[in-house]
């Protein structure tokens, strides 16, 4: 009988052992580990099938590191962002909240990953949301993610990833919608954004930081999109070392700023150069974009790339700019006015009419009168920043535009473009001005967007009373084309400007 006793607290006392060592291997942990950075890399270069299989390692090696949630969860993001494929968006949407319960049921509470792996599942997911014009349900998971990032920080201030996409919530606080403002109460300004996410870029310089390319996309956005200092942020940007020949989102970034800075040569060259292969997942708006670098060149090779995005892209933006595009290719460069209605027929038939640039070419589809091709010649021309060519088009023809009408007010405009690009601010304004003055009525973007540029000027030159009000007067127009746009940049304006004192 003792020995029967002996033996079973011998087998209790066993078990319970097991039962402890079990219970310490099977705590769960957040570590930034090797396998985890490899993964990291691999899905945000966009090589996912290679990111996976570093994933299904780390749940060998590694099976409690709660880290790879948040990798799964980037590579969901980029994939829906890139596709904007409605059907994979359905399926995938699924996943959020899986892996936020696994998190919060067995995340370590005491770590600063805990909240800051929520937040950004929260925060990648309200993006993608609004890619589908799900916008309160985005308004909603930014919010959720900005209380936890905010937890976060009073929990663990020293924790500098919390600032990289507090940065990002600041910067986009006043430009926001009222209506999302009310709702959901983010709080934030311009300069608050800045500092973050320079103590961020600070941080990483100094340390081994695994979000230092994703600090240097959002110090550049910040900076180019909402601090207006285009330059600066485009400097920065392609003296960073992001490497647009090694992954296609870099590619994209330095692409676009590119494009935007009128540099269009150096756009051509980092897009024909971009990485390309069966390991990297399809991003055909790159196509798009090497076919429109060689529009603003006036090219003959600028058809083959955009046809082979439309072919290619199943999402819902860009469509119509796509076949806009080939319009103006037929009427710019081949002269070939029955084609450029042909396409202009498509933009009809294809594609959705949700942001500005796919309502443009829509409301362009309507319109009974075709572009004037020698302003659109000149657009093209300074859209890739060939601004001596572009400046010589319009001059050596300016007796089409003499008399007052909508052809010279865009007339007018084109060359305060242009006069703007090339440093000559005064003669700029003056252009600007007769655009505005002749355009007081029109409808058409240009009187809008010539208040906005007068007010940089004047913004750059230190007048902040003169920017003040020319960044008022274009929130006052109302054109029917670019109006978003136009007057979001005009109020990023004016929360600049209302920490500044007028002389």
């Amino acid at each position: 009988m003792v020995n029967c006793i002996r033996q079973a607290l011998i087998i209790l006392i066993t078990s319970l052992l097991v039962l402890s060592s079990d219970k310490l291997e099977a705590q769960y942990y957040f570590e930034d580990s090797a396998n985890i950075r490899k993964a990291y890399v691999a899905a945000t270069s966009l090589k996912f099938e290679e990111a996976d299989s570093i994933i299904q390692l780390i749940k060998i090696e590694e099976p409690n590191n709660l880290l790879v949630v948040h990798i799964e969860n980037y590579i969901d993001f980029f994939s829906l962002f890139i596709s904007e494929d409605k059907q994979e968006f359905d399926r995938l949407i699924k996943n959020k909240s899986k892996r936020l319960d696994y998190i919060t049921e067995y995340g370590d509470q005491s770590s600063p990953y805990y909240l800051f792996v929520q937040a950004e599942i929260e925060l990648q997911w309200a993006v993608v949301r609004a890619k589908f014009k799900q916008l309160f349900k985005a308004g909603s998971g930014s919010y959720t993610a900005y209380k936890l990032l905010k937890k976060n920080v009073e929990l663990h201030p020293d924790f500098v990833a919390n600032k990289k996409s507090l940065s990002a919530i600041h910067a986009l606080a006043k430009t926001v919608p009222g209506i999302v403002k009310m709702l959901f109460g983010i709080e934030g300004s311009l300069e608050q954004s800045i500092k973050e996410i320079e103590e961020v870029i600070s941080h990483s310089e100094n340390n081994d930081f695994l979000y230092r390319e994703e600090a240097i996309a959002v110090y550049v956005y910040i900076q180019f999109y909402q601090n207006n200092q285009k330059a600066k942020a485009y400097n920065y940007l392609i003296n960073s070392e992001l490497d647009p020949s090694t992954n296609p989102l870099a590619c994209f970034l330095v692409a676009t700023m590119a494009q935007k800075m009128n540099d269009n040569e150096r756009a051509l060259k980092t897009l024909l150069s971009r990485p390309k292969g069966k390991q990297y997942a399809a991003f055909h708006y790159l196509d798009f974009m090497e076919g429109k670098s060689w529009l603003y060149k006036l090219d003959n090779r600028a058809k083959e790339p955009i046809l082979r995005f439309i072919k290619n892209f199943k999402g819902r933006h860009y469509i119509k700019e796509a076949y806009q595009k080939l319009a103006w290719y037929e009427l710019a460069i081949q002269e070939n006015y029955p084609m450029y209605r042909y396409y202009m027929e498509e933009v009809e038939k294809y594609g959705y009419d949700l942001i500005d640039e796919d309502k443009q070419a829509l409301k362009e589809s309507k319109k009974e009168k075709k572009p004037n091709v020698i302003l659109l010649r000149a657009r093209l021309l300074y859209d890739g920043g060939y601004l001596q060519k572009a400046y010589a088009l319009l001059i050596k023809n300016a007796y089409q535009f003499s008399t007052k009408s909508d052809l010279s007010v865009e007339y007018y405009y084109r060359l305060g473009r242009i006069s703007h690009a090339l440093k000559s601010p005064y003669d700029a304004l003056s252009y600007y001005g007769k655009s505005l003055l002749l355009g007081e009525k029109s409808k058409e973007y240009y009187p809008c967007s010539s208040a906005l540029q007068m007010g940089y000027i004047y913004e750059t030159e230190g007048l902040i009373k003169e920017a003040r009000n020319s960044y008022q007067k274009c929130l006052r127009l109302k054109p029917t084309d670019y109006a978003n746009s136009l007057h979001q940049k005009a109020k990023s304006g004016l929360q600049r400007l209302s920490e500044k004192k007028e002389d």
